[in-house]
């Protein structure tokens, strides 16, 4: 839509100041304070009919259309940084030490604000209402979503579906959206176990109960919980990430600790994996004498996308960008998305699509990488995108 393109173009000077600000001074999760204090302000200077503070640092929005009562389609972005410390050289790096937007939440939130100007701009060519999701804490355990969706964000208006979109580096495409039906990122699960013996002198092991030898024992057969106990035709790991006990060479010590995470696109691999943490640990405990405690946090589930609503997607995109500009992605995403929460707790269609951002630096860095460049060429395609998604959804 010509009027799209051309009301992008015009305020592309103004989002692009705003995520450069945003990138400047970086906040953690629920701690979003100037930066919730950014969105308010300039969806109140846009004209946005309604402006909501479900928690103190997310924000929503809603924008009315001109073409009658309809349904109502929320767009989400996440506005939270990471505890990393920047090393991108960009001119308007991170001003607050060890912290950093390296996930693009910062172009997340002001591709949204571009988005909110264009949709005030357009009311006349949609019917319902547009819902606006500034969440918080997407990066910070147990998520924002999760919260919002309690607090019943998604009513009043009922929400009759919500999308999302995130960003991606790439070493060749800018502007390109990447989308999938079905799973598409996993969902993750943290795994802290502690292991409790009998310490005593490394020349008497007998005399002891030995909590590394358990704890290394688990982690083997840990392992074998994807090769022999999840379905071939799922997609699942499970990682160690951290082992600790003891200080000295010559003793047996009393504890050991290790910790882990688990991700699966499915919810019945995704409760193999949990089921045999536990089974594991009781069993070694029996042949051990050793005491097994698993703290288990329940992380993000699975983000599915609604088949048809990722095709209303796909034409809206189609249709704004040109055919190129959709991509299939050929595999889910590896990583975990609170997005999820919306689709899950309540049964409203979800859509989470990827915006290829480019290579901004000498090399490709991947997401939460402390030098990592995404580039801002690719911006005025995600505010067209979204803006003709949600236009596209409304008018059907």
């Amino acid at each position: 839509m010509e009027d799209i393109k051309k009301a992008v173009e015009a305020c592309m000077e103004e989002i692009i100041s705003i995520r450069r600000d945003i990138h400047r001074h970086p906040e953690i999760g629920r701690k979003e304070v100037r930066t919730a204090g950014i969105i308010r302000e300039k969806l109140k200077e846009y004209g946005v009919d309604k402006i909501e503070t479900p928690c103190p640092t997310a924000t929503v929005g809603l924008i009315y259309g001109g073409a009658g009562e309809g349904k109502c389609v929320a767009l989400r972005a996440d506005i939270d940084a990471l505890p990393v410390q920047e090393e991108s050289g960009l001119p308007f790096a991170s001003e607050i030490p060890g912290m950093m937007h390296a996930c693009g939440h910062d172009m997340h939130a002001s591709m949204l604000l571009g988005v909110a100007k264009v949709l005030c701009q357009n009311r006349d060519k949609f019917p319902g209402t547009v819902k606006l999701i500034f969440q918080h804490s997407e990066d910070t355990l147990p998520g924002g979503a999760k919260e919002l969706v309690e607090k019943g964000v998604l009513e009043n208006p009922k929400v009759d579906a919500i999308l999302a979109m995130h960003m991606m580096p790439d070493a060749q495409r800018v502007g390109q959206i990447a989308v999938r039906s079905g799973p598409v990122t996993t969902s993750v699960d943290l795994y802290d176990v502690t292991v409790t013996g009998q310490g005593g002198h490394g020349s008497a092991p007998h005399t002891t109960q030995d909590p590394i030898l358990v704890a290394c024992q688990m982690i083997v057969l840990m392992q074998q919980i994807v090769a022999r106990r999840v379905d071939p035709l799922d997609t699942a790991i499970l990682s160690i990430g951290s082992i600790h006990s003891g200080d000295a060479p010559n003793v047996i010590p009393g504890e050991a600790k290790f910790s882990g995470i688990a991700r699966a696109y499915t919810a019945s691999a995704r409760e193999v994996m949990r089921k045999q943490m536990f089974d594991i640990a009781k069993g070694m405990e029996d042949i051990s004498g050793c005491t097994v405690h698993i703290h288990h946090y329940e992380g993000y589930p699975t983000t599915y996308n609604d088949p048809e609503l990722m095709d209303v997607v796909r034409d809206a995109v189609r249709e704004e960008l040109g055919p190129e500009a959709v991509v299939e992605l050929p595999a889910p995403m590896p990583f975990s998305e609170d997005f999820s929460y919306f689709g899950q707790m309540t049964g409203v269609p979800s859509a989470y699509f990827m915006l290829y951002g480019g290579q901004g630096g000498d090399q490709l860095y991947p997401l939460h990488n402390p030098k990592i460049i995404l580039k801002e060429e690719a911006m005025p395609y995600g505010i067209r995108a979204m803006a003709n998604a949600a236009i596209t959804y409304l008018n059907r």
